[in-house]
């Protein structure tokens, strides 16, 4: 009988691995579940892809020592910002993923950079923003209620906050790589906030299974059980193709 995959949770690399955490609870016992950490990564020199690639594969690696881990296949979720980097990740993984879902995030844009898929505003405000090519943490972006709104749970809020950390703005400039070997994964979208709905558009253009929920892009921390349902139910539908 086949094992379960391994399911490797990745996160906006703005924020830290906290954000999955709720999710992450609700999927173990039938899965196993992995969620690398990319804190820091983005507060540092580039090649960034790379480096995010690079820390996944070190902590599946790790995964892959414990007693009882046999993982001949990966179901790789991204959140966020980490969704232009699954390809990357995947290749990292010597092409083990067998599926890959979007959470409210990004999709792949071989040989663009994140300011070259955003409005040009959010560039200029970003530049504007930058000192000594820094930008402050992403909770600094916006007034300090936008944050306490999307996290009411006073000591959820906290635990997220103090992974938060600056982020260098050559990030949002470097071009993703262009990953061949990865156009041939099973892919879905689930959407969770109107910022996310033209991605989810494009998705479902491709062809993917597409969902779409009536929550907020911090619906990872703060209602996490349709979205591990959405994940099981893509396990399920993978391993039945």
């Amino acid at each position: 009988m086949p094992h379960a995959p391994l399911l490797i949770l990745v996160h906006s690399p703005l924020v830290g691995p906290a954000t999955w955490q709720p999710v992450a609870r609700l999927l173990r016992g039938r899965y196993d579940v992995l969620v690398p950490s990319l804190h820091g990564i983005a507060a540092g020199p580039g090649p960034y892809a790379h480096r995010f690639a690079e820390a996944v594969k070190a902590a599946e690696t790790a995964e892959a020592t414990k007693p009882n881990a046999h993982h001949d296949k990966v179901v790789l979720v991204g959140h966020s910002g980490a969704g232009a980097h699954l390809p990357a990740i995947a290749d990292a993984l010597n092409e083990r993923v067998t599926g890959t879902a979007f959470v409210d995030a990004q999709l792949p844009r071989p040989g663009l950079s994140d300011f070259d898929t955003s409005p040009p505003e959010l560039r200029e405000a970003l530049t504007a923003m930058a000192e000594d090519g820094m930008l402050p943490p992403w909770s600094e972006w916006f007034p300090p209620e936008v944050v306490t709104e999307l996290i009411p749970q006073a000591a959820q809020r906290e635990a997220f906050l103090a992974e938060l950390h600056s982020i260098a703005l050559a990030y949002f400039e470097e071009p993703a790589p262009e990953i061949a070997t990865w156009s041939g994964t099973q892919c879905a979208y689930l959407q969770l906030s109107e910022g996310y709905q033209r991605q989810a558009d494009r998705a479902e253009a491709l062809g993917w299974p597409t969902a779409r929920l009536a929550a907020d892009h911090l619906a990872v921390l703060t209602d996490p059980r349709p979205i591990a349902d959405f994940l099981s139910e893509f396990v399920e539908n993978l391993a039945n193709e």
